[in-house]
């Protein structure tokens, strides 16, 4: 250790198994919130290393007992439930550097040990001073942050499956579920008593499944700040063991009664990151851009929007900064990262999650992919050629631990990630919300802004008409059938509602929706014709359907949000091509998995044809489905 170099050193046995562990003692930003360090504000910039070179860095500004510091903060190394390291290189401050490493290892099968070392870096009277200082508090609040996570997870088992889903995740929900405490989840702002009570009481009237809305109004009063700065629905109905749609309705109501706003954050479609937050989405824009990654992307609501809440300021001032912005924590995705300098070669041994495994560099988007069998390998070598291409060789089968090799053939440093790809944050995407009722009527002018059209790579549109209205008209009379067809679209409202749709808009006897996935769409379209001949099939009513899934726009119109391209087109033109009772696809939609398991469960008649769709160049490879005669049709 260098003469200016002072470190301490903390060891704890911590009663959890060393995934649920490493997932908080690994949060850099969560331990120096905790250790008392100041927030930083973080930008990308040119940094000159003083031999004529200049390379972009993670650069961060912070104030911090009158000192005005400024430092770089290299890509931190992890590999989940082994270790993480990270240091500050100071540009400007009393000291020259400082950094945490963390190593655990499993004592038993529900027991770590914990082995945390912080060390700071500097010279002269003011670096000796601070040295001093800092060599203090990180003692206590390292030895106190230990303890806090120790208690946590020691207070009832937590299950952590990490083929499934990573450590962090179990832990996030581990945090939700315990009583807070301010040194693992932060501080609690005052509420505003007579604001609360005042819009919990307008958020009574909402009709919403009580345990949902008791649920809000409790982490609105008593959850630390950091978890009311950006709730993500889906997160906490895993938590609370509640269906994740009425949760995010009763977000949506509980934004309207003017407990929590809802916001937009743009992920980066490389690191799976936010890059910005946007109060409504007329301020999306169709491009973005991702610092870190270095690449600019066009925008896909459907991919890349995500909703958030966050507390009303009338009731909370969440005042929620970044403390670290390598924190493992921020992309539970990432199940390993490593560095390397040119001809360097790295080895770790690790427990491989089975799944999907993307390896990709930081920079410059080169990746590859493998898959990690149920008997993980004994050796996964990646090699980083001068291309800056990761290539990716396993061997043998491992008992239990592989060992993971990077090496680094290329002219330049690089980091190399690997992230697991079979699994999927709980979060709301544009895709999703688009499809929920209560966000079309709740939000009606929530769209994008005049003139900007938002792609969305994938959507299911259903489209809908009545056959024998007109004749109805003319035998009953105006008012009986004007009554019947609102019952109609009553019953169609209800079909797309409890299949996890929305309805757009209505035209004349025409409904169109629009649903996440295809399967859902099969679903209620198939409601719609059994509740159609049930309620109507006397009068000789008959419902007809045309489903299309594909790419669209997410546009303005009317002051609302609506969907336009060709994937709407040939939807509307499907349900054209139907007759009564039955639903016109596309023939390759047949071959979604989840749409042939329906086809095959419900014993759909198929019948292929072919067509010419207005518009539509190609000749199209079509199918009726219809429900066999005693089932409803």
């Amino acid at each position: 250790m260098p003469e200016s170099e002072s470190a301490i050193v903390v060891e704890r046995r911590i009663a959890a198994p060393a995934p649920l562990v490493w997932a908080l003692v690994a949060d850099t930003n969560r331990f120096d919130r905790a250790s008392g360090l100041v927030a930083g504000s973080y930008a990308i910039e040119p940094v000159a290393d003083g031999r004529g070179r200049t390379s972009r860095e993670l650069v961060a500004r912070a104030r911090q007992s009158g000192f005005e510091l400024r430092w770089i903060e290299p890509p931190y190394e992890w590999v989940e439930g082994e270790f993480v390291r990270g240091e500050r290189r100071f540009l400007q401050g009393p000291l020259r550097a400082g950094g945490l490493e963390v190593q655990l290892r499993p004592d038993g099968p529900a027991a770590t040990i914990v082995r945390a070392r912080a060390w700071v870096d500097g010279g002269g009277v003011l670096g000796a001073v601070a040295k001093t200082i800092a060599r203090s508090k990180f003692k206590a609040s390292l030895g106190a942050y230990l303890e806090s996570v120790d208690r946590l997870l020691g207070a009832k088992p937590i299950a952590v499956d990490a083929a499934a889903e990573p450590p962090s995740v179990a832990a996030a929900r581990a945090l939700v579920a315990s009583e807070a405490s301010e040194i693992t989840s932060g501080r609690r702002g005052a509420i505003d008593e007579a604001t609360f009570e005042h819009r919990a009481r307008r958020f009574a009237n909402r009709d919403l499944p009580e345990e949902v809305r008791r649920r809000i109004l409790e982490h609105l009063r008593h959850r630390p700040d950091e978890e009311l700065a950006a709730i993500r629905p889906f997160e906490l109905a895993r938590a609370w063991g509640l269906d994740r749609r009425e949760v995010l309705r009763g977000f949506l109501h509980a934004a309207r009664a003017g407990l929590v706003e809802l916001r937009w954050q743009i992920l980066c479609p490389t690191c799976r990151v936010g890059t910005a937050t946007a109060d409504a989405l007329a301020f999306v824009k169709p491009k973005a851009h991702c610092e870190t990654c270095e690449i600019t992307y066009d925008c896909d609501f459907g991919e890349h929007v995500e909703a958030i809440f966050r507390v009303h300021p009338a009731l909370r001032r969440v005042e929620v900064g970044t403390y670290c912005a390598s924190s493992p924590w921020f992309r539970p995705h990432v199940f390993a990262q490593l560095g390397g300098a040119p001809g360097e070669a790295r080895a770790v041994e690790c427990h491989l999650p089975a799944g999907g495994m993307l390896v990709r560099t930081l920079k410059g988007g080169r990746r590859a992919t493998f898959d990690v069998p149920r008997t993980p390998p004994r050796r996964v070598a990646v090699r980083v050629g001068a291309s800056g291409a990761p290539e990716v060789e396993l061997e043998g089968a491992a008992g239990a631990r592989t060992n993971l090799v990077v090496r680094n053939d290329g002219e330049a440093p690089a980091v190399v990630l690997f992230e697991r790809t079979g699994w999927h944050a709980d979060i709301v995407l544009g895709s999703v919300i688009a499809s929920l009722p209560d966000f079309l009527d709740l939000f009606a002018t929530e769209a994008p802004a005049a003139g900007v059209e938002l792609r969305v790579s994938a959507l299911t549109l259903l489209f809908s008409d009545l056959t024998g209205s007109t004749a109805l008209y003319e035998r009953i009379g105006d008012a009986r059938a004007f009554a019947v067809v609102g019952e109609h679209f009553s019953d169609m409202t209800r079909a797309v509602g409890a299949h996890e749709g929305a309805i757009v808009k209505t035209m004349g006897d025409a409904v169109m929706a629009d649903f996440a996935s295809p399967a859902p769409a099969l679903r209620a379209a198939l409601q719609m014709i059994r509740e159609c001949v049930r309620a109507h099939g006397e009068l000789g009513l008959r419902v007809k359907i045309g489903l299309h899934e594909g790419a669209c726009l997410a546009v303005r119109a009317n002051e609302r949000l609506d969907f336009f391209g060709t994937t709407v087109n040939i939807a509307a033109r499907l349900q054209a091509l139907a007759h009564g009772s039955e639903i016109v696809v596309e023939r390759e939609l047949l071959e979604h998995p989840d749409v042939a398991r329906l086809v095959a469960d419900e014993r759909l008649e198929v019948v292929c044809f072919e067509a010419s769709l207005k518009g539509i160049g190609e000749v199209q490879q079509l199918a009726r489905l219809t429900l066999p005669a005693h089932n409803g049709a």
